[in-house]
């Protein structure tokens, strides 16, 4: 078997960098998200006074002055509920390198909240016609839009999933260091609550596309990478129409006062944006390669040569199928996992 030596060392090519490495996502990386999304809104509203149970409150009449009664005042409006969250994402992928200048990201998941949930206002930007109140006596001149916070809440769940193939491009800037980009589709879940109910929509296409650095140590490897990804939402399905929800307006003229009113309206489909910048900061142990015997993460003539110099022997390394004897059966599966 003195010929080993020599086939091992014709067929041994230079290390060519394979392989497959599992990543974790350290604590280090931050995401910065938002969202924002609008219903447009029309109905009618008007003065919480009731003659019987709430005879001092607010009645509505249209025009500037004079008139009588509680008025129905037709409005048109969009809510707008948003917000930014700034995070320590968690999450994991797998990152391959099975080709000169070609990754792969397989696995990818991350969990942009991570235990910080974020707030979410919702806002109104109300049109109505002039209009007048009385309890308290304020006058509300037709002149165009004016914009009130309505209610609170937080985003409890922002999620991207990794949902297709990821193959990028890898280029060596100095040894084992190399720029890395790679396009990724997702699906991208946001849910939460507001004003007491909860919100959230169907998974959402997305793309995060990470440009970066690898680092390989042997065993080991960093990945430092940056993504910033704006994709629309919706349509999305209309909320429940309002009927009577307490809605204070602030007064116009004079200002300073509050008139309570009871709004009722449709809602129309939401649409809206959601925007993710996303910084990674990952660490990764090389994953088991079936075949490697000698432990640097190729299949190669070095692991051809040890089954080959083992031919027949129990040696547990040599012996891959572990049926007792270093034979045809080992030396197939190293062939069939041959990486260089």
């Amino acid at each position: 078997m003195r010929i080993l030596p020599i086939v091992a060392a014709v067929f041994a090519t230079s290390s060519a960098l394979a392989g497959s490495f599992n990543f974790q996502v350290l604590p280090t990386s931050v995401a910065q998200q938002s969202l924002t999304v609008t219903y447009p809104l029309a109905g009618t509203f008007k003065g919480d006074y009731d003659a019987t149970t709430n005879p001092t409150g607010t009645r509505t009449i249209p025009g500037y002055f004079g008139g009588s009664g509680n008025n129905l005042i037709a409005y048109t409006a969009s809510t707008q509920m948003g917000d930014t969250l700034n995070s320590h994402p968690a999450g994991s992928f797998v990152l391959t390198l099975n080709e000169p200048g070609a990754v792969v990201i397989s696995m990818f998941t991350t969990d942009l909240i991570n235990g910080t949930p974020g707030d979410v206002g919702i806002d109104m930007t109300i049109t109505y016609p002039s209009f007048h109140t009385v309890a308290p006596n304020s006058i509300y001149p037709s002149v165009g839009a004016i914009t009130i916070p309505i209610a609170s809440g937080y985003l409890k769940v922002a999620s991207a999933v990794q949902s297709g193939p990821a193959i990028g491009t890898r280029v060596e800037t100095t040894p084992n260091t190399y720029t890395v980009t790679v396009l990724i589709p997702v699906l991208v879940v946001a849910s939460g609550s507001a004003s007491g109910q909860p919100f959230g929509a169907d998974p959402t296409p997305g793309v995060i596309a990470l440009t970066g650095t690898l680092v390989v140590n042997g065993s080991t490897a960093t990945f430092t990478a940056t993504s910033s990804m704006s994709e629309p939402v919706g349509p999305l399905p209309p909320p429940p129409p309002i009927v009577d929800q307490a809605f204070p307006l602030p007064t116009v003229l004079p200002a300073g006062g509050t008139a309570n009113l009871l709004l009722s309206g449709v809602f129309s489909e939401g649409n809206g944006t959601s925007t993710l910048n996303l910084s990674i900061n990952a660490a990764g142990t090389a994953a088991a390669v079936s075949g490697d015997l000698n432990g640097d993460q190729l299949v190669s003539a070095i692991d051809l040569a040890i089954v080959l110099s083992a031919w027949g022997t129990s040696s547990p390394v040599a012996d891959i199928n572990q049926d007792g004897t270093v034979n045809g059966a080992d030396l197939l599966f190293v062939l069939s996992n041959w990486t260089i």
